[in-house]
């Protein structure tokens, strides 16, 4: 080939411009930071500073988050801030409570005010660990702070009541639960979304998976991720706490909650929102045909495959090796260290697909005595027995890192740059699954270099299952029965395209995008 023309300046030309590659930035942030210090107050005086000095200028956060290890309540470690005892000791070294998380939402107002943040909301949670994109910290004392900087985006932070129901419409979560106008806005796929950030408190799953229900009825169109408030230790307790203001924040016992409270988010921005789960079914696949105590303890079962009934031991874990061909010695094995109960998304469809269970913790395996569950199950239902697989953990992740490029690449042609992130991670992930710290953090950093990421270690986490909603998969009408209005046994089938749930073993992952800030300048490229 005819080698290039060189090319030359005349005396008085300008200089070529300058080519070199600049990265994309997003006009929204979603800055998070971190601190291990023992003093709670200084603890969230260093992540706050760091967090604030990765927004854009002077600029003033919409909202903040905070995730807290529960140690900061509990262990005995004298902390004045400011005259806000967190926590002390008497003379016998033994430990008194000074408030407990109330006291902490107390030095998060304190330093709201000296700040000038009169109006900034924020929403918590107790957790067993916390995650940025420096490192992950469980067990241990840590926080880490999300300062969320999206202006223009419609922010609404809320708290359910306990009487909620999951028939309520948008007009009951509006003056119910304070929701106001939020899911009014017209919905842009990739460029006008919404999202709804949870946080739940432990004590009663029924109520939880109430309030899921009816958000996702009420806002079929918002992405709902979160957790549910964890604890490093199972001697202390989990809380999550809500403030719209610093004026709302002086009746501290108003901020807490025994339900759930949260974080809407409306306007201009695209959400990602997915769940990566950790353990794989093994063995056969049953439908449950008896339940008691409220769905959590399942008295009776019939296997799909061969139609046999089985009732106390048949169904227990121990029993398994029983079912010659079914499930290897290795599974059982395996199982000893961590077994749950995988519900069913698609009863009614006979091929089985390791993607699409609910994993349920199971409280207690006993010999001769029903699956007693931590969350309740209905008759009907298509169960089978799950274990902890970071082998399969791992595989999800990496599909999850090719999910993630294209997801990213595609909402980079429409204009939208990844502002954050958020992760949600169960308390049997990290180390106890993968066998190494900072897994899912690595990966993360890998599919997002230099995007912020703050996230903790929950007692579950609360999402959809990742591509179910893409198939909008329905099943087939039996008989001429209309989908959407049949029923099984207990089961109504009318949200077959909608899942959103508390996982165990799973983290749920929140990148949230939003306009590209107009960097380009002198022929810079943007990448």
């Amino acid at each position: 080939p005819l080698p290039l023309p060189t090319l030359r300046m005349a005396a008085g030309d300008l200089p070529l411009a300058d080519r070199t590659p600049v990265p994309r930035v997003s006009k929204f942030r979603f800055a998070s930071a971190s601190s291990t210090n023992e003093v709670f107050g200084d603890a969230l005086k260093e992540a706050l500073r760091a967090a604030q000095d990765a927004l854009p200028g002077d600029a003033r956060p919409t909202f903040m988050t905070v995730l807290m290890a529960s140690a900061y309540c509990h262990a005995p470690v004298l902390d004045q801030v400011e005259g806000v005892p967190e926590s002390m000791v008497d003379s016998r070294g033994q430990e008194v409570r000074a408030g407990g998380v109330a006291e902490s939402i107390d030095i998060i107002a304190r330093l709201f005010a000296q700040r000038g943040w009169t109006d900034v909301p924020v929403v918590g949670s107790t957790v067993g660990g916390y995650l940025t994109e420096g490192g992950e910290e469980e067990g241990a004392r840590g926080l880490t702070v999300t300062l969320g900087y999206v202006p223009g985006v419609k922010v609404v932070p809320f708290k359910v009541p306990e009487d909620v129901s999951d028939s309520w419409s948008q007009k009951d979560w509006a003056s119910k639960a304070s929701l106001g106008d939020f899911g009014s806005d017209p919905h842009v796929p990739g460029k006008k979304e919404s999202a709804i950030l949870l946080f739940a408190d432990p004590t009663d799953p029924l109520r939880t998976k109430t309030v899921l229900s009816g958000l996702s009825f009420a806002y079929p169109d918002a992405k709902i991720v979160g957790g549910v408030a964890g604890a490093v230790s199972a001697d202390h307790e989990a809380n999550v706490f809500m403030f719209p203001s610093l004026e709302k924040a002086k009746d501290k016992a108003s901020c807490l909650s025994s339900s759930v409270v949260g974080l809407s988010l409306e306007g201009d921005i695209a959400v990602d929102a997915v769940v990566a789960q950790g353990a794989r079914p093994i063995g056969p696949r049953f439908q449950v045909t008896q339940v008691a105590g409220d769905g959590r303890e399942i008295v009776k079962m019939k296997e799909l495959a061969s139609g046999a009934d089985s009732e106390g031991a048949p169904m227990m874990l121990f029993d398994m090796c029983g079912f010659m061909g079914l499930i290897d010695t290795a599974d059982v094995q395996e199982a000893l260290g961590f077994v749950a109960m995988g519900v069913s998304l698609n009863p009614l469809e006979e091929e089985d697909c390791d993607m699409e269970y609910i994993v349920r913790p199971i409280s207690d395996l006993e010999k001769d005595g029903p699956v007693l569950l931590a969350e309740p199950v209905r008759q009907g239902q298509i169960v089978r027995f799950h274990v902890r697989d970071g082998g399969n953990a791992t595989k999800e992740l990496e599909s999850l890192y090719l999910r993630w490029q294209l997801e990213r690449s595609t909402k980079g042609f429409e204009g939208m740059v990844p502002a954050g992130a958020m992760m949600f991670a169960d308390e049997y992930r990290g180390k106890r699954l993968f066998g190494e710290e900072e897994k899912e953090v690595t990966m993360f950093k890998k599919a997002f270099p230099g995007v912020s990421l703050g996230g903790g270690y929950f007692t579950g986490a609360i999402g959809e299952l990742p591509n179910f909603r893409d198939r909008n998969k329905k099943p087939a009408d039996p008989k001429g029965a209309k989908a959407g209005n049949m029923t099984l046994p207990g089961i109504k089938l009318d949200t077959f395209d909608r899942h959103i749930d508390k996982h165990s073993v799973a983290t749920a992952y929140c990148v949230v995008y939003g306009p590209e800030e107009d960097t380009e300048q002198d022929g810079e490229i943007p990448v």
